[in-house]
């Protein structure tokens, strides 16, 4: 190994036990079995550590692969501190072309790295890992430099080989067609935070880290639990010596360094933090977009700064998934189980490890899987396999594009309107389309029709209902067991925001008001409203029915948005 190398783990290390509030690495076994087995003198000990102190940078060194491995490798022997370091590992990796997805699977496999007693062998092995990883750059030749990338400047993630590299299935669509990834970067684009929900194990996480790769962007992510505290995830204290005292300082959590890089902060298992935790993280979520840390520092949010949580909505009836406040700050996506052949297909292919080129059909288990494609710009394609070749168009308009997306993926589409008859559904898009809202009426219809569900959740009645057509539903479900979010303008400027958006790329009118809907009853049934059962239907189903009525979606052949409009919104 160089000199510069071991000069350059060693450094990066000292900033790991720093952050740590180690103050005497000479005693860290970790430190030492690494210092020892690089062979490195005292004499390069000692003077690498004062410069290390004199620079100040704690660990924010940025060197080669191979340093950083060998740091990594020796840190992976500190058990208690490894979760409080990951947020930094992860920066570090991101500026190596490394996604964060590598350093995930690294720790998921700590046991069996520390296994290798050699952490020279152990750090070879963490290469592999890493540059194995979805997304991660060629692993560079032995003794290559590797260039580093400015600090505050996010990583590019090279693209992988179209025919080898593992390709994203996004796997939940909605009636209107649009799937998880489009949903997201929609969302990133017109600058809402996201909240997903569902079950474990259908692609939340997933989904997340194929949007930031898309982005370029790096991710910082927190795994929750009912014991993380906003130490955890704002800033988290140190202790440092100065002038020859020993002071408290505060190193930036994953939420801190998502805003001042303007990167993504990913919070897992959200709804399992404290009230008073979620609530305090408020104000880096609307539109004040600065979090105060516990020693009075206000961080403020770069441009480009995006949060997205998830959680399993929770079966207990006397709690919340997410506090109110905190609830409201988000744009609510709901996720769905797979149907059984597509978990199937998904579950060979994983466990036989293979790349894409090897991957078993969908025709063999009775999938149909599409291409879809995203570029620069938000530029959605829609691509049609021909032979070996596939042809791209316009995902909103269907014409013709040029050129090829820069990012594709595939899709499975079990639950939108074109999934059987796709030019069918386009000659009744035509009709819908006429009939559809006009802006400002749509905007009304919205609004009322919140105000509807808010007044059947707080009183069981409202004078709309007779209005639309639905004045018997008292007789038919049981309102006195609806609970709903109790939704602000924030909704409404959010569906009203994708609706001029989508609207403005050519999508068809109807499509773009079904959707705006759409936002509107994820949010005010999110998480475990969901499901409850009132009568013969659920919150959902219910929310949807009375949408219906207002002419939001359409139910048959008889749509007509004027039975509404001349009821409910006199000129």
């Amino acid at each position: 190994m160089e000199k510069k190398e071991k000069e350059e783990a060693v450094k990066f290390l000292l900033g790991l036990l720093a952050l740590n509030g180690c103050s005497a690495p000479g005693r860290n076994p970790g430190f030492q079995a690494a210092a020892k087995q690089m062979t490195v003198s005292k004499d390069d000990l000692g003077r690498w550590f004062a410069e290390w102190k004199a620079d100040g940078r704690k660990g924010d060194a940025v060197g080669g692969i191979r340093p950083f491995c060998l740091a990594l490798a020796a840190f992976l022997q500190e058990a208690e501190a490894v979760e409080s370091a990951v947020a930094l590992l992860k920066r570090q990796a991101g500026r190596l072309g490394f996604p964060a997805a590598g350093l995930d699977r690294a720790f998921a496999e700590r046991a069996a790295l520390l296994d290798e007693e050699s952490v020279v062998k152990r750090a070879a092995r963490l290469e592999s890992l890493l540059a194995a990883a979805p997304g991660a750059a060629p692993a560079a030749a032995p003794g290559a430099a590797v260039k580093a990338v400015p600090r505050g400047v996010a990583a590019p993630v090279p693209a992988p080989a179209a025919a080898e590299a593992p390709i994203f299935i996004a796997n939940q669509v909605t009636y209107e067609g649009l799937d998880e990834l489009q949903r997201l970067l929609l969302a990133h684009e017109l600058g809402f935070h996201v909240a997903i929900d569902g079950p474990p194990g259908v692609g939340k996480t997933q989904s997340v880290i194929e949007a930031s790769r898309i982005l370029g962007t790096h991710l910082y992510t927190k795994t929750c639990s009912s014991r993380t505290t906003e130490s955890h995830i704002i800033a988290f204290p140190v202790l440092a010596q100065r002038d020859g005292a020993t002071v408290t300082e505060y190193v930036d959590g994953p939420l801190c360094r998502a805003m001042r890089e303007g990167a993504v902060f990913y919070g897992d298992e959200f709804n399992l933090l404290k009230e008073d935790v979620q609530k305090r993280m408020n104000s880096a979520f609307d539109e004040r977009r600065s979090v105060d840390r516990p020693d009075g520092a206000d961080v403020k949010a770069a441009p480009g700064f995006w949060a997205v949580i998830s959680y399993n909505p929770t079966r207990n009836i006397t709690s919340r998934d997410l506090e109110d406040s905190v609830a409201d700050r988000f744009l609510h996506m709901h996720f769905c189980r797979w149907d059984s052949d597509f978990k199937a297909y998904v579950s060979l292919n994983r466990s036989q490890r293979t790349r894409r080129s090897a991957l078993r059909t969908e025709n063999d288990f009775g999938i149909r899987l599409g291409w879809r494609g995203v570029s620069r710009g938000l530029q959605f394609y829609l691509g049609e396999a021909k032979g070996k070749e596939v042809v791209w168009r316009d995902f909103f308009t269907g014409g013709p594009v040029r050129g090829e997306p820069e990012h594709r993926y595939l899709v499975h589409d079990d639950a939108s309107m074109f999934r059987k008859d796709p030019d069918s559904v386009r000659r009744v898009l035509a009709d819908f389309e006429r009939q559809a809202y006009s802006r400002i009426e749509l905007t009304r219809v919205i609004a009322r029709y919140a105000d509807l569900l808010h007044s059947l959740a707080t009183t069981g009645e409202s004078p709309l209902l007779a209005k639309i057509g639905l004045g018997n539903i008292k007789e038919k479900e049981d309102l006195e067991l609806l609970q709903l979010h109790a939704g602000s303008a924030r909704i409404e400027i959010a569906a009203m925001t994708h609706y001029q958006y989508l609207t403005g790329r050519g999508w068809n009118r109807y499509l773009a008001q079904a959707y705006a809907a759409r936002l509107v009853i994820d949010q005010l049934c999110y998480g475990q409203y969901r499901d409850r059962k009132l009568r013969d239907s659920t919150v959902y189903e219910l929310c949807t029915s009375i949408a219906r009525n207002f002419r939001l979606l359409a139910d048959n052949a008889q749509y007509n948005t004027r039975l509404v409009a001349e009821a409910l919104l006199p000129r």
